[in-house]
């Protein structure tokens, strides 16, 4: 293809011919892995903290420096660390789950700590351990609903 010369004033333009376009291939996508996010049920939660508490390695001896009457929710010793706020919370939750199996009577009681492996033996031959463990955790569940350090997981 021949390119067309055009003359004005003295100028000689030069129309080119157009070029082809070519195409480049578009960036590859990268693609992060994100981890899948898993519903875990308010109960199962309740639980799983209870167990880090209890198996907690607790050299505190001795009563605390402050009472738990006094204790504020906006200390000024918790302000600027998060992890101190988490951990208190834990212990709350912890401390409910504790207060609320202490509630259920024993054969109950008993079923949960089975199921989370902190009792080692069945201790109920009249009952079947299979059989006591959903009314154990429909009894904690009910219990927990309506505690004010639990209940926020339940709605």
């Amino acid at each position: 293809m021949k390119a067309a010369m055009i003359e004005v004033g003295g100028v000689l333009f030069v129309e080119e011919a157009p070029r082809s376009k070519v195409r480049v291939p578009a960036p590859a996508v990268r693609v992060i892995p994100v981890a899948e996010k898993r519903h875990v049920e308010p109960l199962d939660y309740c639980l799983d903290v209870w167990l880090q508490w209890q198996r907690r390695d607790d050299t505190r001896l001795g009563w605390r420096a402050k009472s738990a009457l006094v204790e504020s929710d906006y200390d000024d010793e918790f302000a600027g660390d998060p992890d101190a706020l988490y951990s208190a919370m834990d212990t709350s939750v912890a401390e409910a789950v504790e207060a609320m199996m202490k509630s259920l009577p024993r054969h109950l009681d008993w079923a949960i700590r089975q199921r989370c492996r902190i009792a080692t033996v069945w201790r109920f031959p009249s009952l079947v351990f299979g059989d006591v463990l959903p009314e154990a955790e429909t009894a904690l569940a009910e219990l927990l609903r309506k505690n004010i350090a639990t209940r926020g997981f339940f709605v």
